[in-house]
């Protein structure tokens, strides 16, 4: 009876170990899948906060070929120098955001202002800064594609059991 005892003891003890390292299995490679899915968005911020910069950059180049069309719309000017400011100072993702929409919308009304203007439409400096701001506007859509393709990849992840329970741990 004794030793029947001692094989369902030990029977247990095998299960309990067996079980207890599953579960530190889990543990760790969910820390290390949300690691890399981390790091991963963090990469895709850096392209996009990049591309942004880029974009802001050719707000001068735009103003400077709309200069002379803006005889009585200085005010257009001004937004487009202080949304270009706002981006340049702004550092978290959230702050980036709200300067590059108002970057956005300054650029729109800036380029609205030369089209207007027969002669700049046919201007060569003006069509390069257009073409410019296009290309950099579509590189900056795309990079915000992938960075919140991450962050969804990521908060996908999380909401997953037993993520989420490891995810407090953390």
């Amino acid at each position: 009876m004794m030793r029947k005892n001692l094989w369902i003891a030990s029977g247990v003890a095998v299960v309990v170990v067996m079980a207890g390292l599953l579960v530190y299995g889990s543990y760790i490679s969910a820390q290390y899948q949300m690691e890399a899915l981390k790091t991963a968005a963090h990469e895709q911020w850096v392209q996009l906060d990049g591309a942004i910069h880029r974009w802001a950059n050719v707000a001068p180049q735009v103003a400077e070929a709309v200069g002379p069309a803006a005889k009585g719309n200085e005010a257009a000017l001004d937004a487009l120098k202080s949304a270009r400011e706002t981006v340049l100072q702004a550092h978290d993702p959230r702050a980036v955001a709200k300067a590059s929409r108002s970057l956005d919308e300054a650029l729109d009304g800036v380029m609205a202002i030369g089209l207007s203007d027969q002669n700049l439409r046919n201007d060569a400096k003006f069509q390069a800064a257009r073409e410019r701001m296009r290309q950099l506007r579509e590189r900056v859509t795309d990079d915000r594609e992938r960075y919140n393709e991450s962050l969804r990849n990521y908060d996908h992840f999380l909401g997953e059991f037993p993520n989420a329970v490891w995810a407090k741990f953390a």
